[in-house]
């Protein structure tokens, strides 16, 4: 089994391991489709698409432990030992580990790789390809009146728009117009 094959099955039983909606649902509506794009712009821009593909399984692997402020430094550090453990590269690793620590967009880190760049325009288009689990998240889980969840979700896409790069923003470009007009 290649490294990420093994990150990834490693990845798939931590998120298993929980029966809440920082279990398989966040990997079924939000980390797969990270991944997805994380490697549509690794291509796209020649990053090294292993390195990109690892650090966006693992992005929000801290959450399993119920981290969430320091989840980017968290995951960063779990990443580094799960690595080192499993042998790899140790060039690569503080790759990954820097993918991890930059890629939340409400904290100012600079990013300062493209591999960086490519997981942390991802984390923000996956908002996109879950716009009803984002709705179901503000009403139901948030329990958010109406203006009041139409508003947090406005600024929450508009947010995750800005973060992206321009190679990003063409990509999920529609969506992010529809969800402006139908939350207008």
């Amino acid at each position: 089994m290649n490294i990420v094959e093994t990150v990834r099955t490693h990845v798939l039983k931590r998120y298993s391991e929980r029966d809440d909606a920082q279990g398989m649902d966040m990997y079924d509506t939000h980390v797969k489709y990270v991944v997805e794009y994380a490697k549509e712009l690794a291509k796209k821009l020649n990053a090294n698409e292993e390195v990109v593909e690892i650090a966006a399984l693992m992005h929000d692997i801290a959450r399993v432990d119920w981290s969430n402020e320091t989840h980017h430094i968290d995951g960063a550090n779990y990443a580094e030992k799960y690595l080192t453990k499993l042998g790899y590269d140790s060039k690569k690793i503080a790759m990954v580990k820097h993918c991890i620590i930059a890629h939340r967009g409400s904290q100012s880190i600079p990013r300062e790789t493209i591999e960086a760049e490519c997981v942390a325009s991802a984390d923000a288009m996956a908002h996109f390809r879950s716009i009803p689990d984002m709705i179901y998240y503000v009403y139901v889980d948030l329990g958010k009146e109406l203006e009041e969840g139409k508003t947090m979700l406005k600024d929450k896409f508009e947010r995750s728009f800005r973060k992206m790069i321009p190679e990003a923003q063409e990509i999920v470009r529609e969506k992010y117009e529809a969800a402006m007009v139908i939350l207008s």
